[in-house]
């Protein structure tokens, strides 16, 4: 593993936790004005920056707690002969001070297909942590930073629109 890839994860974890926690946390707010609400699906749509690359993917997350979410990731790799990974997930949402601000982390295993002759697959667990930043009550902006670890680890991160169904 890449000695600097580790620190660069590891820097860039701690700007995403002290913003979190430095934001402090509120005060119990009632279900109707809760960001993340038990019953609530999310989709996300996303572009995916791992390594050198750029995939695309979609993000899929049920509420089935106030601050527990449970969905994943499935992303297709084009370059080379690409591939796909598939990433089922447990996220946990922290409740923030900040307005209109929906701050999660979370991880789960996931497993990588390679397409075409070289193929095969990869076990290896998938840690995250992001936010996504509500315009409208079913419109957000989403952003995630990323791990695989596994044989080959690496590092990314994610953009995308939540849409709220």
């Amino acid at each position: 593993m890449n000695l600097k890839k580790i620190g660069l994860f590891i820097v860039v974890s701690l700007v995403l936790f002290s913003t979190v926690f430095a934001a402090g946390y509120r005060r119990p707010v009632r279900r109707s004005t809760a960001l993340f609400q038990k019953g609530d699906m999310l989709v996300t749509p996303e572009i995916v920056f791992i390594e050198h690359t750029t995939d695309f993917g979609a993000n899929f997350e049920l509420a089935i707690t106030r601050n527990i979410g449970v969905g994943g990731d499935v992303v297709l790799f084009l370059e080379g002969s690409g591939g796909m990974m598939i990433s089922p997930d447990v996220a946990y949402h922290f409740d923030l001070k900040v307005e209109n601000l929906d701050v999660f982390a979370g991880a789960g295993p996931a497993v990588v297909f390679g397409f075409g002759g070289d193929g095969g697959s990869e076990f290896g667990f998938k840690p995250f942590g992001g936010a996504r930043y509500y315009f409208t009550p079913k419109l957000a902006a989403y952003f995630k930073i990323l791990a695989f670890i596994g044989s080959e680890s690496s590092f990314g991160g994610a953009f995308g629109v939540t849409f709220r169904l």
